[in-house]
């Protein structure tokens, strides 16, 4: 059953016959739909088309009339789908996704070119020097551009096409993004070797002494609070810092401590400013996913997203 043949099911009340619909749907209309709902804004989806504004407008309307729905609905954040634009979205995703990979099956060679690559901070420590060494290896007609960002700032670039990829620790999705897990970020307390600190720690512990994290609502934050919580404390001495890297290096000069991926840590911990605890309850280890716009995932993005994968399992990155 095709694409468009799958769309009569949806119950749209006013669709007659199949082969009206047919005459009337266009992959035009559906490709307009799906990028004013990713975008939300019908200018910039004109922009990323490289067509006008006024033509994009005259397709959506076009579906509209076809199918006899409300499908977009304006407001304060953009265009929106309504219940109706909803419940065709998915089917518009599989068109795309499925031309997409046509489009994608007629390219021939190498990826080739620029790609914008967002990392969480955390993650890029660690992960970005194999990663740059095993893309100039395995792809040398690849152009990446770095972004090192938090979990948060990186999907908000991916949702405003400012980037093409990411890895994101714990985010918080969106129905414009795809998310594939690549497996859990080992994630420990850590304190300055100076307070003389063991393990395991509980919430009362730490809880009166200074924590460095980055600020709500960023993934670090999230995880701390959570673990507070859950024993129904908040700390009292949180300082903030938006470097993951920069919380290290504080933690490490005895300011306070913080949560940091083990990875990152070992360093330190090997220099002896600072140690790994264990706690109670135990610390989540995060989630950390590849992301790139539902629909978009193009052969430099599918590349990079490979070699990520394969530079994970090579260096043991993952928790297990």
């Amino acid at each position: 059953m095709s694409g468009i043949d799958n769309i009569n099911q949806m119950g749209f009340s006013n669709v007659q016959s199949l082969e009206k619909l047919k005459m009337r749907v266009t992959f035009a209309q559906l490709e307009a739909f799906f990028w004013a709902v990713q975008f939300g804004s019908a200018r910039r989806a004109a922009e990323h088309l490289h067509i006008a504004q006024p033509t994009i407008s005259l397709r959506l309307k076009e579906l509209r009339d076809s199918l006899g729905a409300v499908l977009l609905e304006r407001t304060a954040q953009g265009l929106r789908p309504s219940e109706a634009g909803r419940a065709l979205l998915p089917r518009a995703r599989a068109i795309m996704a499925e031309m997409q990979q046509i489009h994608g099956h007629g390219l021939e060679g190498e990826a080739a070119g620029q790609v914008r690559v967002g990392l969480a901070e955390g993650f890029a420590v660690t992960c970005l020097p194999p990663l740059l060494d095993a893309l100039l290896r395995d792809h040398p007609a690849l152009q990446p551009e770095w972004v090192i960002s938090t979990s948060i700032q990186l999907e908000s670039l991916l949702i405003r096409n400012a980037i093409d990829i990411a890895v994101l620790l714990n985010p918080f999705g969106d129905e414009r993004l795809y998310l594939r897990p690549l497996g859990e970020q080992p994630t420990s307390w850590v304190a300055p070797a100076s307070w003389g600190i063991t393990g395991p720690v509980r919430p009362q512990d730490l809880w009166a002494r200074p924590i460095i994290t980055n600020a709500a609502p960023a993934a670090m934050h999230r995880q701390i609070m959570g673990w507070f919580a859950s024993v129904g404390i908040e700390p009292t001495r949180l300082n903030f810092c938006s470097s993951v890297a920069v919380t290290a290096e504080l933690v490490a000069g005895g300011i306070g401590a913080g949560l940091l991926p083990v990875p990152m840590a070992k360093r330190h911990v090997a220099e002896g400013t600072m140690v790994l605890l264990t706690s109670e309850p135990p610390v989540e280890n995060g989630k950390l996913f590849v992301s790139y716009r539902s629909g978009s995932e193009d052969p430099k993005a599918r590349a990079v997203a490979q070699t990520i994968a394969k530079v994970l399992h090579a260096i043991d990155y993952l928790a297990r």
